[in-house]
């Protein structure tokens, strides 16, 4: 089976789910490489091969969304480490700034290592889980962040 790395995937994932951008990733069934098109990447030092956009070789990197790690990820946090919280956290993300009441939120209650722990080893899940899917192996030599 085909390795891919998680740190490529990983850091894939975030980008094409950048808002305001129309940045593409793709991973390579043959070799497992994962492949970038964006404004930030110069092309010229990272060319993406002639058959991307027609070879059945590269499958797109999927939205955070489709692999429920926005706010999925959040709301299960919040129900197995803060349930006394949880109602709150749901209503917080009705509002702009969500995401930094949620940290303040994780810090004042000292659980910022857990939910970074929680985050990684859940995205990591996944992206395994989808690589699977599509007959690769998650590499998980990549580095801790």
């Amino acid at each position: 089976m085909v390795a891919v790395n998680v740190d490529d995937l990983e850091d894939a994932v975030l980008m094409v789910s950048e808002t305001g951008t129309e940045d593409e990733a793709w991973v390579c069934l043959d070799t497992g490489t994962v492949h970038v098109r964006s404004e930030l990447v110069d092309e010229a030092l990272a060319p993406l091969p002639d058959d991307i956009d027609t070879s059945e070789r590269y499958v797109p990197v999927p939205h955070m969304r489709e692999l429920a790690l926005g706010l999925e990820l959040v709301f299960d946090f919040a129900d197995a480490a803060l349930p006394d919280d949880a109602d709150n956290v749901r209503k917080m993300f009705k509002r702009a700034g969500a995401y930094g009441k949620f940290s303040d939120l994780v810090a004042q209650r000292g659980l910022t290592d857990r939910w970074h722990a929680f985050r990684e080893a859940q995205t990591r899940a996944v992206l395994g889980a989808w690589c699977e899917e599509h007959g690769l192996a998650l590499a998980q030599q990549g580095l801790p962040h």
